[in-house]
């Protein structure tokens, strides 16, 4: 696997430190299975999902989006899941970064392209339009998405893999969180200054997304700055590059807005999502050489929880749906486990 983490990451490779052998798709039996600090059983959902990167529910549907092959992999796509069986939507989207259920309709970002899938029949989509696509190329692609209480689509935007790891992205937009219409419309920036930003989620009453981002990949151990969840609120700007919140640059971070939340380097958030005041987040590699873990987090701030741990290979998608956390293995498999 190549060793720049930008989100091709998730989809294509993660960090350095990241350099995995990744096993076929994990089984359900009880010695692979993770376990939950709560004592909730954690459940297979489906398996075989390649790099499960997103998840939305609609029209009594599970969707899924697979990530970019990697290595020994098969092409990403979009599939639904019934039964325990996760099939492949028929003339689905390939290489899904993010999905948002919306006014009955599917959403898919597809990296330069945000999709609007509509009229879910069961086994599949009757309508398929493009809302946005990046004509010039304006910036690299999107990434995660997601609604919110205002209406409007919000995305953020891909890293320039890997020549922008230290400095500013060439492209006329980049580094950032971006919102549109519903419609792909009044594309604008709402947050700049953030390298990587993955996925995003709206907690119950807030205003603004929530989203994971990715620090630097290289450099000497002790100048590779911390992950971050940030609130992208309107207007503000997180410093990247001129400053990414190490003790050295303390200087330069004074005018910039500070993130949220800080993870150890390469901790690297994936997957966001929320039940109450209280954060859920996959982390691709985990805290402390815990391995990939799901962590708990305030939504006001705070230090990371274990919750789930002992998966078999890295997790990438999160979310949560009618009080369970679900929760997509690279390797293939998606669990659940009840909050």
């Amino acid at each position: 696997m190549p060793a720049a983490r930008t989100v091709r990451i998730v989809v294509a490779a993660l960090a350095g430190t990241l350099v995995l052998a990744l096993p076929a798709a994990v089984g359900a039996d009880s010695s692979t299975t993770p376990t939950a600090s709560n004592g909730e059983p954690v459940q297979v959902v489906t398996q075989y999902v390649e790099t499960p990167t997103s998840f939305a529910w609609g029209a009594g549907a599970m969707f899924v989006g697979e990530g970019p092959s990697l290595p020994d992999y098969g092409p990403g796509g979009l599939v639904s899941v019934a039964g325990g069986v996760a099939t492949p939507v028929p003339n689905g989207p390939t290489d899904v970064y993010g999905l948002a259920w919306y006014g009955n309709a599917l959403y898919v970002s597809t990296g330069l392209t945000i999709i609007k899938l509509g009229g879910w029949t069961g086994t599949a989509f009757a309508s398929d339009t493009t809302i946005y696509a990046d004509p010039s190329p304006l910036f690299n692609g999107f990434s995660g998405i997601a609604f919110g209480p205002d209406g409007r689509l919000y995305a953020g935007l891909l890293l320039k893999e890997p020549e922008f790891d230290h400095t500013k992205d060439t492209y006329p937009l980049s580094e950032a969180v971006v919102s549109m219409k519903a419609n792909g419309k009044d594309l604008e920036y709402v947050t700049r200054g953030v390298r990587q930003p993955f996925q995003m989620h709206f907690p119950a009453g807030s205003l603004y997304p929530y989203v994971s981002d990715l620090g630097q990949d290289e450099g000497a151990a002790d100048t590779i700055p911390r992950d971050e969840i940030f609130v992208a609120k309107p207007g503000t700007n997180y410093g990247f590059p001129a400053c990414v919140w190490m003790p050295s640059q303390a200087k330069a971070c004074t005018k910039f807005n500070k993130p949220l939340i800080f993870l150890p380097p390469h901790a690297s958030p994936m997957g966001i999502s929320s039940i109450g005041k209280k954060l859920y987040v996959a982390l691709y590699t985990g805290i402390g050489g815990a391995g990939p873990e799901v962590v708990t987090i305030p939504t006001k701030g705070g230090a990371p929880t274990p919750f789930v741990t002992g998966f078999s290979s890295p997790i990438i998608g999160l979310a949560v749906q009618d009080g369970y956390i679900y929760v997509g293995e690279q390797s293939g498999t998606i669990y659940r486990v009840r909050s």
